[in-house]
């Protein structure tokens, strides 16, 4: 049996606690409706994809703060138990953990709100002091959940040290610097969050590609572009390429693309394709949306491989 010696993920970003309120539809501005269910899943997107590459056998340690309350101790234990490093994962006595409100409509499509809380104190400083950690990993992926100067920090830190850099860009800002981007080595949107930071409109196939060719022009590498059962899409100076996914029933669609962009480090660190590692990330995502909540849709490893 061949061992694969996988290279090592850092994961810098949030830390929330999902409160998920399941309902026939969403309600129209002013009025109220009558859930179905609720419940708190641990979340925040840092997290998510932190745990779903333990869960799928990456090796990955994760830089975030949580507060001192109870949601942050489960939040770094559910992480600790799945394979994660938290070691240094900051405790801040000043605030409370970030929490996510999700409400999720009988066709599995959500909305969110996040109040940050304690995430907005993984500053630059706390990233200063953990410099190790970003020497030690081979690829790093951040989201815009955590302060951007923070997030730009982190990103400048990877490149002076040659590591390869994944941003998934959400929540999506209405423009992100060209000096910034210019340092990314992989971006991993949603077709929405492509329309919000290009301004272009992404509904079909090759609208796509021309809005990520906006973002390749200003310094990005390589896009990967979510696009709901539709798939996603690799777009790269000289080419472009569709991946279908297998077509399934959505239950819930939080988590879908934290799950995605995990997996799709996951496979890269074990030295697969930028193809292959989108096939692989296509049927974690798929299996997530069929399954209820953040982390408890995130499938293990040996699910895939059966």
């Amino acid at each position: 049996m061949i061992v694969l010696e996988r290279k090592k993920i850092l994961v810098i970003g949030s830390l929330n606690m999902d409160m998920v309120v399941r309902m026939p539809r969403m309600p129209e501005i002013g009025e109220t409706i009558m859930g179905t269910s609720f419940m708190t899943v641990p979340g925040g997107k840092g997290a998510n994809q932190a745990y779903a590459a333990a869960k799928l056998g990456g090796k990955v340690a994760m830089l975030g703060a949580t507060g001192t309350d109870e949601y942050g101790k489960q939040l770094i234990q559910g992480l600790s138990e799945a394979g994660v490093n938290v070691e240094n994962i900051y405790r801040c006595p000043e605030t409370h953990t970030g929490i996510a409100s999700i409400h999720v409509n009988q066709d599995g499509n959500n909305c969110i709100v996040v109040v940050p809380g304690a995430n907005y104190m993984c500053s630059v400083d706390q990233i200063a002091k953990q410099m190790e950690l970003i020497e030690q990993c081979d690829i790093l992926i951040l989201q815009l959940e955590i302060p951007i100067e923070a997030v730009q920090y982190a990103v400048k830190a990877a490149k002076e040290r040659k590591k390869t850099v994944i941003l998934n860009p959400a929540p999506a800002p209405d423009r992100i610097p060209d000096d910034f981007l210019e340092k990314i080595d992989i971006l991993t949107p949603n077709e929405t969050e492509l329309q919000r930071l290009t301004g272009h409109s992404t509904g079909s196939l090759e609208e796509i590609v021309e809005a990520s060719h906006v973002l390749l022009d200003r310094g990005v590498k390589t896009l990967v572009v979510t696009w709901g059962s539709k798939g996603a899409v690799l777009i790269t100076g000289e080419k472009h390429q569709l991946f279908h996914v297998a077509s399934v029933k959505a239950v819930d669609t939080t988590a879908a693309g934290d799950s995605f962009t995990a997996a799709l480090a996951v496979a890269m660190s074990e030295g697969k394709s930028m193809e292959d590692a989108i096939q692989f990330a296509n049927k974690v995502a798929t299996i997530v949306v069929t399954r209820l909540g953040a982390r408890t849709s995130i499938p293990f490893r040996e699910e895939l491989e059966e």
